[in-house]
């Protein structure tokens, strides 16, 4: 999925001054007036390349819930080289990190990816300014740490947990191969997905089959025995109260008929409240939650992610069943606008 936005010429000049002047430790950029622009960059804290010592002065420009796209030169053994650290913060706008996730490919690309040695995602800020953070990354890409152990090896369960979360999730947005996550059901590997199969209940494939417009129908997983449940069946539910009906406080797959037309929307919501092993299991299944509904006749047109029910308000539905002339986004699975926005 791809944003739209493009590389300012302010961009373009900014980097060529910072690829060239070894003096600059990092260029910080950011989306504005739907372009990648520039901020000022910012010099090595002292003398030659002190790579780590500089790795406080990054705290200026970041904020607890800002996306911010950091380059980086990293320099400190052998010839320079730069890195496009991309930082979306788990607690970000649901709509800037869609938009940030989505233009980080831009971003290097037209800057040229021949310039960046690595690329890295962080959504945490002392995966940024840590020291310890970027030992362990360069450690974990040379396949172990100093001391021989991997650095799953060295975290801790909720860290491995969390981790595994994040794979998941990646996985499940790009849709390429993944490793074991190390839970349940039965894992599907291809050219061009992972996902997790489970069984699905027979009321809830009835509920599926049976759905007509106007109609919502909700399906949970039921975490002891991994299984998809049906949760919630409902005929007349209009637009404006779909949010009213999806569960505040557990992941959920909804299919809703949307009104007066032939699209079926599939709306999966995660609360950032959920368990971890929830979050896995449904990051993990939402494919073949689809691949099911579909098995049972129902055509899905739209898809929407959600961190919560309140942003699938009636006015996103409505974009996506009928888009805006000028909208030429096109969308997977499209990250609605927060509400009053």
């Amino acid at each position: 999925m791809q944003s739209g936005i493009s590389v300012s010429q302010e961009l373009h000049d900014a980097f060529t001054t910072f690829a060239s002047d070894s003096s600059l430790f990092c260029l910080p950029v950011t989306i504005s007036s739907e372009s990648l622009t520039p901020l000022s960059s910012i010099p090595f804290s002292g003398p030659g390349d002190a790579f780590y010592p500089s790795l406080s002065q990054l705290k200026s420009v970041l904020e607890p819930k800002t996306p911010i796209y950091l380059l980086i030169r990293r320099s400190e053994s052998g010839p320079s080289s730069l890195i496009a650290l991309t930082y979306i913060p788990s607690n970000a706008a649901v709509r800037a990190k869609t938009l940030f996730a989505s233009t980080r490919a831009t971003l290097t690309r037209e800057l040229g990816s021949e310039k960046f040695t690595e690329t890295i995602f962080a959504t945490d800020e002392e995966e940024v300014v840590s020291e310890k953070s970027w030992r362990e990354r360069e450690a974990e890409k040379n396949g172990s740490t100093a001391s021989g152990f991997r650095r799953e090896d060295l975290m801790g369960e909720k860290e491995r947990e969390l981790e595994a979360v994040r794979r998941a999730e990646e996985s499940a947005r790009s849709g390429t191969p993944g490793r074991d996550i190390g839970i349940g059901g039965t894992f599907t590997r291809g050219p061009s997905r992972m996902r997790i199969e489970m069984q699905m209940d027979e009321d809830a494939k009835g509920a599926i089959q049976g759905l007509q417009q106007g109609g919502l129908v909700q399906v949970s997983i039921d975490v002891p025995t991994e299984t998809l449940k049906l949760a919630a069946a409902e005929s007349g539910v209009d637009a404006e109260s779909v949010q009213t009906h999806i569960s505040s406080s557990s992941p959920r797959y909804t299919f809703y008929h949307y009104p007066d037309s032939d699209a079926v929307i599939f709306i999966y919501t995660c609360p950032s409240g959920s368990s971890i092993k929830e979050r896995m299991l449904y990051a993990s299944s939402r494919m073949y939650a689809l691949q099911v509904a579909e098995e049972q006749g129902l055509k899905v047109s739209k898809k929407i992610e959600a961190g919560s029910p309140d942003e699938v308000t009636g006015e996103r539905l409505q974009e996506e069943v009928n888009p805006p002339q000028n909208d030429g986004i096109r969308r997977g699975f499209a990250k609605p606008r927060r509400p009053g926005r």
